[in-house]
């Protein structure tokens, strides 16, 4: 029986959602397997085991190290784009992009004018939070909403209605007690969004937190399954995991009108787009006609379920051209696509050149600038 080394502290809830996530996805999967957790720490009896595939967290600095040298078939999960990614590894990491653009859509189809980022000083250094606060900043003009690069000066001086969206639960409670002290009404006049679901930041608030959910159960399900496709195809994979709800409290107004099967659908797409999916299946998951997908798609987002899932992949895929020195086969089967002509096609059709030339083209660019 093949042995799984999992890397992951099982003292912190988070990642003891991610072990349930992966031992329930090996319990579905035709993979027989012999699970192992253990932490960094337990370094010597680690290295004298040989390992047949691993799982881990590679936030952790003490993780990291010993991802790279063990001599396995490795997964690593991280909460930010990951630079100079060893070859070999295959990853899954948090959409940061995604998130930023789940909360600033929710503060878009609730009229405010002014918007911002917000995160605490523990928060402000960290990658992940880097990442939100740019996707935040950059996609608020998109909508028509102004930016405030200084939230508690923007509340200080009422400056109203102001959506803040925030690094973390932890964040939007320091945001509601800010609120309170200056009596300034939520979420009428400042609503709040936080990001984890973290239930002990909201027990903590002043009031309930509405909040971005991360689930780490289904993230766990998530490096399960790109572990078994890294064993069907034999090549290492790069892959996101997104979050497609807002759960909504006393801090944001309720989106009565919110389109359930929408969100379902678009949460689906971000997170299997990687594995060559068609509409068909987005439909069998959302019980749903293609025809009636298409016309809540049109509604929602001005245009069809595969134009959303193609913009997806393309997304994906110039990402990777840019960041990435991949192959271009390779690029194709991280973005769904069963190969390089297939990859070509979509570019040229989209775009007006092909994924090699658009590469040229960015490296040119970034030579001029």
């Amino acid at each position: 029986m093949k042995k799984l080394l999992i890397l992951l502290d099982s003292m912190v809830y988070f990642d003891r959602q991610v072990l349930k996530g992966i031992k329930a996805r090996s319990d579905e999967s035709q993979l027989k397997l012999s699970l192992y957790l253990e932490c960094a720490s337990n370094l010597d009896y680690i290295l004298a085991e040989t390992w047949d595939y691993v799982i881990a967290d590679y936030n952790k600095p003490s993780v990291k190290h010993l991802v790279d040298i063990l001599d396995a078939r490795r997964v690593v999960y991280s909460n930010h784009t990951l630079a100079n990614l060893p070859s070999q590894l295959s990853s899954v990491t948090l959409d940061n992009e995604g998130l930023a653009r789940l909360a600033i859509r929710t503060f878009a189809k609730s009229d405010f004018s002014h918007v911002g980022y917000f995160a605490n000083q523990q928060d402000l250094v960290t990658p992940w939070s880097q990442e939100r606060q740019s996707a935040f900043q950059q996609a608020a003009p998109k909508h028509s909403l102004n930016y405030c690069s200084d939230v508690v000066a923007a509340i200080k001086h009422r400056q109203f209605p102001l959506g803040v969206y925030c690094s973390s639960d932890r964040s939007a409670r320091r945001i509601a007690e800010l609120c309170q002290q200056h009596y300034v009404n939520v979420p009428e006049q400042v609503a709040i969004i936080g990001t984890d679901c973290d239930d002990t930041e909201r027990l903590l608030s002043p009031m309930p937190l509405s909040s971005v959910e991360l689930n780490p159960f289904e993230l766990g399900r998530c490096c399960m399954e790109t572990l078994e496709q890294l064993i069907r195809y034999k090549r290492p994979l790069s892959k996101l995991f997104s979050s497609g709800t807002v759960i909504h409290a006393k801090t944001t107004a309720s989106e009565s009108t919110q389109d359930k099967v929408i969100v379902k659908a678009e949460l689906f797409m971000r997170n299997h787009f990687h594995s060559n999916i068609k509409i068909k299946q987005v439909t069998d998951y959302c019980r749903i006609s293609r025809k009636t997908l298409d016309t809540r798609f049109l509604i929602t987002h001005g245009v069809t379920a595969h134009q959303y899932l193609t913009s997806l992949r393309l997304a994906r895929a110039k990402h990777l051209l840019k960041n990435t020195s991949d192959r271009i086969d390779s690029i194709a089967a991280q973005c769904g696509y069963p190969s390089q002509s297939y990859l070509s096609q979509v570019f040229i059709k989209q775009l007006g050149l092909t994924p090699a030339k658009y590469r040229q083209k960015i490296a040119r660019d970034e030579a001029i600038v």
